[in-house]
């Protein structure tokens, strides 16, 4: 596959994208559109914004075609060894997870716009950007000049990329890799800082893991003007997208973007390599079920601030705010008594990512969270410190993403029970499949930590939660909450 992507003579808004493909010899082909994108578990209908789709041989004479589905074109190529399909894509709209343009930007992810043969998925790829010249390009894949390359189609929608003038770059080395910050939407950004905090932070993620799977990490961040706060992760890269940006310099805005960049490099290894058996491949056409969203978004939920603590970023009363905020979102869902943990992993692609009827489901992120959380300390309890998460995740790579499989619940099972020597049948029945159990779990992490959790009524916010130190506990609660907390290499 050869594609082309072209911003010039268009109406604003809309990007054309040329793709040119040969037949061997076949007489009709049939183009796919993903129907989602990874990271977002949910049905995009990305086809919703493609516009004068046409379909030529290698002359520029038209070719019949007709749509199967929704998102599947066949065209009529008998007597051709090349074709070529046209058609304009509305990009506009502006997250971490979609396609943007404007007078001095484009901003793709090709997940949303680039079509496949059907049957030739895992072909090699090449993609032309016809950018204005003084454009920087941001993205993870190899490139020579504007000519971008992908070894398959997968590597292609993975991967994201900014093209702009106005785009600003700093990059610094760590561990073998080359980690590069672009940012766009404003003249000028803290580099030193965040370099600084970023390093930290990475470099605990790398030593949990036993080794950073990439040569190369781009974090492409967008500063938008109004308040927003979204993430996606990426095989080698990460596109964040935050505001507003006059908030830039306050610390509560920092604190969060280093949050959701921590969260997001975690993502690394957890989903991006370590992922789920129904996702192993991903299937661009239909809904990837899973009932593991406890791992691949509440682990990296919980370890993505606990990273920033114990790497020094944060002090321990920044994460204890933190994590307040996640009890509160917690414990005011009255969904957790009504929908279990593995059941709302699975019907993400129902109505995972909009609020939905009152209290009838819980989050793969907060309540996976809760549960990473209960399942660290009672490892880190049970071990005496020798033994947490952290290993179980480690052990977790080793097994799966390097010998080439994907994982299930028996997987993490079995792993949580060989570091800990627990039985965790339990926690499996009442916290991950169960309804209402949270509860006797969370008073009994709380009590080994040696932490209360304070309620708060205010008249414009509501009912809080502040996760606090008790001041009775004893020095057996005090030594595991330091275990918990420790700021240590793996």
């Amino acid at each position: 596959m050869q594609y082309k992507l072209l911003i010039s003579n268009l109406d604003p808004g809309f990007i054309r994208i040329e793709s040119r493909i040969e037949t061997r010899g076949e007489s009709k082909l049939n183009l796919q559109l993903p129907s989602w994108r990874p990271g977002r578990y949910e049905l995009a209908n990305y086809a919703k914004n493609v516009r004068s789709f046409a379909a030529f041989d290698s002359q520029g004479n038209s070719l019949n075609w007709r749509k199967l589905s929704k998102d599947l074109w066949e065209i009529n190529c008998v007597g051709h060894a090349q074709i070529v399909v046209t058609y304009e894509y509305w990009a506009q709209q502006y997250d971490a997870g979609a396609s943007y343009i404007n007078a001095d930007m484009v901003y793709v992810n090709p997940v949303n716009c680039f079509m496949y043969v059907e049957g030739r998925i895992s072909e090699a790829c090449t993609l032309e950007l016809d950018v204005p010249d003084s454009y920087q390009i941001a993205c993870q894949l190899e490139s020579d000049g504007k000519l971008l390359k992908a070894e398959s189609f997968d590597r292609l929608a993975d991967s994201p990329f900014i093209a702009s003038s106005a785009l600003l770059h700093h990059q610094f080395e760590q561990q073998g890799c080359c980690y590069h910050f672009w940012v766009y939407g404003v003249s000028s950004f803290p580099f030193a800082q965040l370099e600084k905090d970023t390093r930290a932070y990475a470099e605990f993620q790398v030593n949990l893991f036993g080794d950073m799977p990439c040569k190369d990490y781009h974090f492409l961040y967008h500063i938008l003007e109004n308040r927003f706060r979204h993430g996606v992760e990426h095989a080698d890269s990460t596109v964040i997208a935050m505001g507003p940006a006059t908030e830039l310099e306050q610390p509560s805005f920092y604190n969060d973007f280093l949050a959701i960049s921590s969260h997001e490099l975690f993502h690394l290894w957890n989903v991006k390599r370590i992922r789920p058996a129904e996702m192993w491949p991903y299937d661009f056409t239909r809904e990837n079920y899973a009932e593991t969203g406890y791992m691949y978004e509440g682990v990296t939920t919980y370890y993505g601030d606990l990273a920033l603590v114990r790497s020094g970023v944060w002090t321990e009363e920044q994460y204890l705010e933190s994590l307040s905020g996640d009890i509160t979102r917690h414990l005011n869902n009255p969904g957790k008594d009504n929908y279990s943990l593995a059941m709302s992993s699975y019907d993400t692609w129902l109505d995972g990512y909009v609020p939905g009827v009152p209290g009838r489901k819980v989050s793969i992120y907060t309540e996976g969270l809760v549960a990473a959380w209960i399942a660290d300390v009672f490892i880190l309890q049970s071990t005496h410190g020798k033994h947490r998460m952290d290993h179980v995740m480690q052990a977790l790579y080793e097994s799966t993403w390097k010998q080439g499989r994907g994982y299930r619940h028996k997987d993490i099972k079995h792993l949580m029970e060989e570091m800990s020597g627990l039985n965790f049948e339990d926690y499996f029945k009442d916290i991950i499949f169960g309804v209402g159990k949270f509860g006797d779990y969370l008073t009994k992490v709380l009590n080994l930590l040696g932490l209360v959790i304070e309620r708060q009524v205010d008249d414009l916010q509501g009912i809080s939660y502040r996760v606090a130190k008790n001041a009775e506990a004893g020095l057996a609660e005090q030594e595991l909450f330091a275990k918990w907390l420790v700021k240590a290499k793996i």
